[in-house]
């Protein structure tokens, strides 16, 4: 009865009373407000079944804080539901990633769509190494140009692309207007042509989270800070989630942006045209 109560009463029942049995606790979650789910999300003791019906609810800040409760039990059904959801809610990624129930092969997936930072930590904490690491970018990266054109289209963009570039036309906001018509093939094409660089590891900037290869590709060729702004988000939007700080997001990548000297963004394009060692240009360049 006193769970069931006012938030003001049934708080300290519900975040503290050992007593409450799986099945009343659930009761409430579902039946009562959010704050009578925070009360629960924060407890010592939530089982795997009490952790799925917070999750079942659906609300970003109790998932949230029921990821940051280390003693929480979470079950791998429910885990491998949470890893899905990072990809469209950005605030569950960290907490995600610190979860000891958190398996490798989970990781390797978050690895597609994490932060610069993240993806560190995934490197140095999950098990996973840097060549399987750029084999997971490839994977994707061919997958999305896969989805990206079909045979005809393909060589006719290409065609295209080329033709401009040779006479001069490709500019930024070619690029820019590309991306707006939702013509990812031939952004891709483009910056192809106007970088030297194959176009998988073009399609690898489109799709990676941070944006941290699409701001050394653009300082290179010489785009402003608001035409990168313009095809960061572009870029973002391209891709099958949405996320939830895209504010926050093109603020960092813009910070970056700045932060890269044109010259030394030229020399990882040029270490990019040798070989396929993305991931290692960048850190080599302290970019990640």
């Amino acid at each position: 009865m006193l769970a069931n109560d006012d938030i003001e009463v049934a708080f300290p029942i519900l975040s503290e009373n050992a007593v409450l049995h799986d099945e009343q606790l659930i009761e409430v979650i579902r039946h009562r407000t959010l704050e009578h789910q925070m009360a629960v999300a924060i407890r010592r003791t939530v089982s795997e079944d009490v952790s799925a019906a917070l999750v079942e609810q659906g609300n970003e800040r109790v998932i949230r804080t029921l990821l940051q409760n280390k003693d929480a039990q979470i079950s791998g059904t429910t885990m491998e539901f949470l890893v899905e959801q990072s990809e469209r809610v950005d605030s569950f990624q960290e907490p995600v990633l610190h979860r000891r129930e958190l398996k490798p092969e989970m990781a390797k997936r978050m690895y597609l769509w994490v932060s610069a930072a993240l993806r560190k930590h995934i490197v140095e904490n999950c098990g996973l190494d840097k060549s399987e690491v750029d084999d997971l970018l490839e994977q994707a990266a061919m997958a999305s140009l896969e989805t990206t054109s079909d045979g005809a289209g393909e060589s006719k963009s290409h065609e295209l692309a080329a033709k401009l570039h040779e006479q001069g036309v490709a500019s930024p906001d070619l690029m820019i207007r590309a991306l707006k018509d939702g013509e990812v093939r031939l952004f891709v094409d483009l910056m192809a042509e106007a970088t030297g660089v194959r176009h998988d590891l073009i399609m690898r900037f489109v799709i990676e989270p941070g944006g941290e290869a699409l701001a050394v590709a653009c300082k290179a060729i010489g785009m402003s800070e608001d035409e990168f702004k313009n095809v960061f988000l572009l870029c973002r939007k391209a891709r099958p989630s949405e996320a939830t700080n895209l504010k926050e997001l093109a603020e960092a990548a813009l910070t970056l942006f700045r932060d890269i000297d044109i010259g030394a963004a030229g020399e990882v394009i040029d270490r990019w045209k040798r070989d396929s060692g993305y991931l290692a240009a960048l850190r080599d360049f302290n970019v990640i």
